[in-house]
Order: structure tokens, then sequence, then C-alpha cells
């Protein structure tokens, strides 16, 4: 076989295992007949699959083949080198989502509970209108005890291996269970005009209350134990657990897809929250203001003009910038997806774990492209950085990349398919610095929201690495934080916690990726001079969709040159 054959055979092996996470067969329309598998054996099963692709992968010479084919198959190695880890590091780091989202401990907001907090949907939009829908329902539901339970097995034998949850995580953990066990018992019961049949609807109830509400009860029980409060201690961060730092120097490498090292990202970020403070300062000199930027926050906290209550009256707000948006996007795209979108509150049982919210991108089941709200948490809080989330949540930021990388038939599945933390939330956050470009923040207020906006990501260089790679205490990030997040002290607590014992690494990706697309601009800009046009930047970057950055770099390059 060719280079070409050997090349489009590995491809299709690496799709083959990409396609098996439930999250894609949902994305492609397909029915969901099973959850994702958690356990040790699966997470070395798994990596013995993804080395035999890499394998095949590293044999090949990728000079030889054509452009596009070429960046499939670095694609392919890409996502092979995320699910390679698995087996090796899963007592350490595990991966529910099957993204790279590595997570320390399983009853975590971004880790096992997102993973049960993304299913919810498969369930809610489980039709019951064919032959043998309601026993792939009643099968589901036995599937989602199981994967409780092995998420609890895993938290148990990482007890037995003496890594014990941190006693700031078992707090957490205990509230996040109760609620996810709450939700189930509301929301697995099809609705009526889903499911009318009594007898259907019994044999559901029964399903439920025999196999997922004791998984739940299990771990809620097992993590309230004085036992668990004993043995947690107060220390957190990767680098505290034996092998813990070489595997965080890795999620480093793996979030930012550059070969950048802990100190360096970390020194990255107390440079940007320098620069920050200063343009900060600028917005507090031009409206006349004597106080310091938290306390000018404060104030805004405290107007009206700047609150809503409600998750209607919040959605309100995201719609008017928006609108604002809209007449500005041909300007500098040629190419926009045809889905909708739109905001959502977040589910109940999130709220109390996650900041903010998440994007969820369009699919056959909801087509429509949604970034879940924090209601409860924004309705306590100024509103005037609400523009700098909506550019990066919806448009231009994830739903332009996303959405428009699902539609783009020319993209082999694994592209459309693709996650790349550093592209993803690096192209966010470089959207919401275009809207500044833009004028979209159009008062004093909601520019110093868009500068508080990006100083909340920035801190996330210096406490992220701090607490992982250079000791840093909790206390210590999160007094960093609280000088410069200009967040709420719930919102520290829950965010430092998310950096150390939940998902390390994976909040480096979203600064390092916006300035290396920033800097990747002007690289272009400066080369065409005349000739430039930001319309063929953003072409080169969004079109071959979600690609490791010195891909990106080598696409915009082409495109310099094809200009020339």
């Amino acid at each position: 076989m060719d280079v070409v054959g050997l090349a489009l055979a590995a491809i299709e092996d690496a799709w083959e295992l990409v396609r098996r996470s439930p999250y894609v067969a949902r994305g492609l329309g397909l029915p969901v007949d099973h959850l994702p598998q958690v356990s040790e054996t699966e997470a070395r099963a798994q990596s013995t699959r993804a080395q035999t692709v890499l394998d095949a992968i590293d044999a090949l010479d990728i000079s030889e083949l054509p452009h596009e084919l070429a960046l499939t198959v670095e694609v392919a190695r890409q996502q092979m080198s995320v699910r390679a880890r698995a087996g090796e590091w899963y007592w350490l780091v595990f991966d529910p989502l099957d993204v790279g989202f590595y997570a320390m401990y399983a009853p975590t907001a971004y880790g096992g509970g997102f993973l049960l907090g993304q299913l919810t949907s498969i369930f809610t939009t489980h039709s019951f209108t064919e032959p043998g829908d309601l026993d792939r329902y009643l099968g589901l539901l036995e599937d989602l005890g199981r994967l409780v339970r092995q998420l609890d097995t895993r938290t148990r034998g990482q007890a037995e291996r003496g890594i014990h949850l941190p006693r700031v995580q078992l707090e957490q953990a205990i509230t996040l269970m109760s609620g996810l066990r709450a939700a189930a018992a509301r929301d697995l019961m099809p609705t009526e005009d889903r499911l009318a049949d009594p007898s259907h609807r019994a044999l559901v109830e029964a399903r439920i209350a025999s196999t997922v509400l004791p998984a739940y009860d299990e771990t809620v029980a097992w993590l309230s134990h004085p036992d668990r409060a004993a043995t947690a201690g107060d220390a957190v961060g990767l680098s505290n657990l034996p092998g813990g730092a070489e595997i965080y120097a890795e999620l480093v490498r793996l979030h930012t897809t550059l070969d950048l090292t802990a100190a360096e990202v970390h020194e990255r970020g107390l440079v940007r929250i320098a620069e920050i403070r200063a343009e900060m300062q600028g917005i507090l000199d031009e409206v006349g203001a004597t106080h310091p930027a938290q306390e000018h926050m404060d104030a805004l906290a405290q107007d009206p003009a700047w609150r809503a209550d409600g998750a209607d009256a919040i959605a309100a707000v995201f719609q008017r910038y928006v609108d604002r948006l809209k007449p500005h996007i041909g300007s500098v795209f040629r190419t926009t997806p045809a889905v909708d979108y739109g905001v959502i509150p977040l589910p109940e049982a999130l709220a109390a774990s996650m900041t903010f919210g998440y994007y969820d991108a369009p699919s056959p089941a909801e087509p429509t492209g949604r970034y879940f709200f924090n209601a409860t948490n924004l309705s306590q809080q100024s509103l005037a950085n609400v523009a700098a989330v909506n550019y990066h949540e919806l448009v231009p930021g994830h739903h332009f990349h996303m959405a428009s990388q699902r539609e783009n038939q020319g993209l082999h599945p694994l592209r459309r398919n693709s996650f790349v933390n550093a592209f993803n939330e690096g192209w966010a956050e470089y959207a919401a610095h275009l809207a500044d470009e833009l004028g979209m923040y159009e008062l004093p207020e909601e520019r110093f929201g868009k500068l508080v906006m990006e100083s909340f990501l920035t801190t996330r260089l210096v406490v992220d690495t701090g607490m992982n790679a250079l000791g840093w205490t909790l206390e210590q990030a999160r007094d960093f934080m609280r000088e410069n997040a200009f967040v709420s002290e719930a919102e520290v607590r829950s965010e430092s916690v998310r950096y150390s014992c939940d998902i390390p690494g994976q909040s480096v990706g979203y600064k390092i990726g916006d300035l290396f697309l920033q800097d990747l601009r002007a690289s272009m800009q400066k080369a065409l001079g005349d000739r430039y046009d930001i319309r063929d930047f953003h072409e080169a970057v969004l079109s071959p969709g979600a690609l490791p950055l010195r891909l990106v770099e080598a696409n915009v390059a082409r495109a310099i040159a094809a200009s020339r």
C-alpha cells in the first residue's frame, strides 16, 4: 500500500476510536445505546488501541502527503496522543469526557460532574416512537448506574493507593453528587407527552429506583463517611502526588499544544496581568474614578444599570450584545455557520460548582448552539462583563468555530468532531478581543468588564501553574485571585479548586491560545501590508477546524504565500 493508502487507513482507525464516544454519536445524530466506560481496564485498552494508530502514523512520511490529508493525519496524531496516556495515568488523572480534559478526581464539577451533566440530554431527548426504544432507554438507565459506580470505584481505588480527596474538594464533591442524584430523580423520568403508557412509565420509574439512585446513594454515603474527612488534607495540586509533577508538565504541553514549561506559562501570566492592570487604570482615569479597580467593580455590582435578576432578564442582556455585533460580522468573516444560537440557564445541579457555564455545540437532536449560563451567579454580580462572555461563548467565539466546523462537509468526520483545547478556547478568547476592535464594548463599563474577564482568565496562567508545579498553597492562589480575578469569594473558591483538584492544566489553554492567535495575525498583517484582509486570516484559521497551534501557524503561512 502506498503512503496515501496507509495514511487513509490510519485516519479511519483513529476515527473508529473517536466515534465510539456517545458525545460524537449524539453529534452525528446516531442512536446512543451505551454510555462511556471509565474503568482502568477500559483506559488501558484505549491506550493500547490509540498507541497502535500512533505507531502507524509515526511510520508515515508526512511530507509525501497532500496538504489537507497531512492535516487530517496530524489531527489523528493529536487525538490519539490524548488517548494513549489514559492507561498509564489512570490513578492520578483520567479523561472522563474522552477529549483530553484529564481530571484528578471523579466527583468534581469538570470531571465526573460534567460527564454526568452532559449525559442528561441523551435521556431528555430520547425518542419513544419506534419498537425497542423503551428497552433501549431501560438499558441506558442500567448503564448510567454502572457509570456512576465506576466513578465511585475509581475514587475508592485512589484512596486505597493513598490518593485522598483534599478537604476542600471533598466538601464540594458531597454537594455535587447529592445535587446530581436529585437531578437524576427529577430528569430521568420522561414527561407524559414523550412516554404516556402507564405500564411503560412504571418500568422506567422502577429501573431508576433500582439502578441509578442507589449508585448515587452509595457514592454520597462513602464520601460522607467520617473516614473521608479524617484522611483529607489541605495540600492541593498535582505535583503533591508521586509522579504528578511529570504528568502536569505533559498536561501543559497537551493543553497548549506548544513546548512550554509551567514556569514559562506562569511568567507570561504575570506579564499580561501587569499590562491589564495598566489598561484598567487608564479607564479609571478616563471616568474620573479615584478608587482602585476592585472597588470600581464592587461599585458596578451595586449599580442597578448593570444588574439583572432571573434567567430571562440575564438572557436579554446576552441578546443585547448578540444584536450589537450582527451588522459587523460581514466585515470580518467570509463564512459563518448556518445554524442558530442562543443562551439557556445552567442545570441547577451544576450551578454550585461552575462559575460561568459552558457552550454546547449544535447536534441533530438539538440544532441550536447554546451557552448554558449560571443564572444564580450572574444575578448576584455586575453584568459589565457579560459582553465579553457572550463574544467568547457564542459569536464570534465558540459558536462560529464549533458550528462551522461541524457544518464543513469538506472535512473528514474526524476533523469535524476534533477538539483541541488551545485552539477551541484560544479562538473564543481571541473572539472577545476581536469584539473590542470592532467597538462592541461601547461604554467604559463594558470595556472595563472586558478587562475584568481577561484578567480572570489570565490569572489562570499564574495560579494553575502555581498550585500544580511551583509549590503554591491553595490560600496563596486564592489571595492572588482575590487581587486580580475580580470575581466573588464563592467563585474564587470554586475556580481555585477547579485548577488544583479538578482538571489541572486545562485552564492555561485559554490565554496561551489567544495570545498566540493575536501574534499570528499581527505577523500576517506585517507580511502582507496593503494586501492584508482580516477575513483571509479568519478563513485560514477557522476553515480547517480545530488544529494544534503550530499547524494553525503553518496554515496562515500558506495563506500569506498565496496572497503574495
